[in-house]
């Protein structure tokens, strides 16, 4: 998988989206999918494939940064 849970990501095209992934998800035409919870809107989740999301921050450094 590309990207992990708590990663940070953001999409790269199209309208804005910035999160954390909060789950996966796999169909016949998009067999890596990941659930985006957004920064900006408390409670909301997008689904996108992984080939539209880039990696803002991994979750590991994310932890490391918070110790």
């Amino acid at each position: 998988m590309k990207f992990k849970l708590g990663d940070y990501v953001r999409k790269t095209k199209g309208s804005a989206w910035e999160g954390r992934v909060v789950g996966t998800y796999s169909t016949r035409l998009t067999p890596e999918g990941y659930c985006v919870e957004s920064f900006a809107h408390f409670g909301s989740v997008q689904i996108y494939p992984g080939s539209a999301l880039e990696l803002l921050a991994s979750a590991s450094a994310l932890e490391l940064m918070s110790q």
